[in-house]
């Protein structure tokens, strides 16, 4: 008889463990649904310490936990003490130092202060805004519907026994690629990008569209970079078509050149943004590479990249052009147009994470240059009379 008082003492203890564990269990199963995928916008260094103590000052959020014991939980939860909370410290803390009725408030508490925290750092950290939800779409997939028509036409040119090689093979008879002498057929303005003269055209295209278009979809979202990307390549080829009335115009440079003048407008609509913290030493002792990331990703940085590839390059192609206009048909201005056309468009486009009036005002500015552009490039088409004659034949 001595035995079962323990024996139930044992067997209610075991219990309360039990569902303790299974409460755990759920409490965390809870913090992944409703915390992970937040804490994750914030990256692997979490969510700064003092960013996060100054906005549950603000809300008041204390009213059932004195201050003494908030600031004791968020200096437990900063466990490495390098002043962020990961959602790994965020969960032990939640897991294992609040009590039962701590447990009930402190995660609205945390989701309300935090909810609040994100939309502030997107508007004042550029960084914050790089996701990969939705993933890269657009400029893998069309890089991908150039490669295979550049194939296809690389083995029709074959058959005709014409070898393409790393600078000459291009199929002129393609309905694809723009010709003065069939401007009536409107898609030409867009489709030549899908043709490409030479290994060395399509891999240098290809490549440069990955490395700088991919980048930008990351933040801005495929359907933005996208729209820019075909807009510039329509800019590209009405550019070419005042310029070079006599020639024919293939390749992807006019939507390249757009995702390069893009950059150059994101940078110009995210100065301020693109430079947070740049130089904080803070931000250098609490993480010496993401310090240099930052940097390196910074505005002026930025725009130094860009233009030490743009200007250099677009120099020689106009001093070629101007020196060798038989030996060297590139199409300069196609170039030109899709980089002014990224500038513009990627202005009113482009995600602005802190819209300012002046922003506003100048990106309609830049919208009516874009459409006021095409459409006189529609008039000199359909009225000038220096371009070689129209050719009416059928497609075959």
């Amino acid at each position: 008889m001595s035995y079962l008082p323990l024996y139930v003492e044992q067997t209610i203890i075991t219990k309360m463990k039990a569902e303790e564990e299974v409460a755990l269990r759920q409490l965390q199963q809870e913090l992944d649904d409703n915390f992970k995928s937040i804490f994750d916008r914030y990256g692997r260094n979490g969510i700064p310490l003092g960013e996060l103590r100054v906005e549950i000052n603000e809300r008041a959020l204390m009213e059932h936990i004195p201050v003494e014991r908030m600031n004791y939980l968020l200096q437990r939860a900063d466990r490495d003490a390098d002043q962020h909370v990961t959602y790994r410290e965020f969960s032990r803390m939640m897991t294992e130092d609040l009590t039962k009725e701590e447990r009930k408030l402190f995660p609205r508490m945390m989701r309300t202060a935090i909810a609040s925290l994100i939309p502030r750092r997107e508007r004042e950290d550029f960084i914050a805004n790089y996701n990969c939800c939705p993933p890269p779409i657009f400029i893998p997939l069309i890089s991908a519907v150039e490669i295979a028509v550049f194939i296809v036409y690389v083995f029709d040119l074959k058959k005709n026994n014409i070898e393409t090689t790393s600078t000459t093979g291009v199929a002129l008879y393609s309905p694809l690629v723009y010709k003065p002498t069939r401007r009536y057929e409107a898609w030409r303005f867009l489709t030549y990008m899908l043709m490409h003269q030479g290994y060395l055209h399509i891999i240098s295209n290809i490549g440069f569209q990955l490395l700088f278009g991919t980048t930008l979809e990351i933040v801005h979202k495929w359907w933005r970079v996208g729209l820019v990307y075909l807009l510039g390549v329509i800019a590209g080829g009405l550019a070419h078509s005042i310029s070079d009335h006599n020639v024919s115009l293939v390749g992807a440079s006019g939507g390249v050149y757009a995702i390069l003048g893009a950059h150059v407008a994101a940078i110009v609509i995210n100065w301020k943004e693109m430079n947070y913290k740049c130089l904080d030493p803070n931000e250098m002792q609490d993480n010496v590479c993401f310090g240099i990331g930052r940097i390196l990703l910074s505005a002026p940085v930025r725009l130094a990249i860009i233009l030490l590839l743009v200007v250099p390059d677009l120099s020689v192609a106009i001093y070629r052009r101007v020196t060798e206009p038989a030996a060297n048909k590139i199409g300069v201005t196609a170039h030109l147009g899709g980089f002014l056309a990224g500038v513009m468009l990627g202005i009113v486009i482009l995600k602005n994470v802190n819209t300012l009036t002046w922003e506003k005002a100048l990106g309609w500015v830049t919208l009516a240059i874009y459409l006021a552009f095409v459409a006189f490039c529609c008039l000199f088409n359909a009225l000038y009379e220096g371009y070689p004659p129209t050719d009416w034949t059928a497609l075959a």
